[in-house]
């Protein structure tokens, strides 16, 4: 993954939607903010694109911007849309499609 574009040293605005625009066939991630308490990443799906069932060792967060995903965690199963929010416990399963263009914001919060 690509360097991130903050560093927490000074304060930044940022258009979300304009850093990461939709790739048509593709999924897209950037790197907002990678410190030693946490991980803050933006991805662009485009329709169809999907994640397979995966894990992380985190508790993690998703904040859906625009578009629409199916989000699925351990048995629960939501359609998400924009301004929708989802905690998920570490090592939840876990897995999504983009039912059209989606933009999110994932945050991993690291243990110290």
């Amino acid at each position: 993954m690509a360097a991130p574009l903050l560093d927490a040293t000074t304060p930044e605005f940022l258009d979300l939607l304009q850093i990461c625009p939709i790739v048509p066939g593709a999924t897209v991630s950037k790197p907002l903010l990678n410190l030693p308490e946490g991980k803050v990443v933006i991805f662009a799906m485009d329709a169809g694109q999907e994640m397979s069932e995966h894990r992380a060792p985190f508790v993690a967060t998703v904040h859906v911007l625009d578009g629409r995903l199916r989000f699925g965690v351990e048995a629960a199963e939501k359609i998400m849309g924009p301004n929708d929010w989802l905690l998920m416990p570490a090592n939840a399963p876990h897995r999504l499609t983009a039912l059209e263009p989606t933009r999110f914001v994932l945050t991993l919060f690291k243990r110290a």
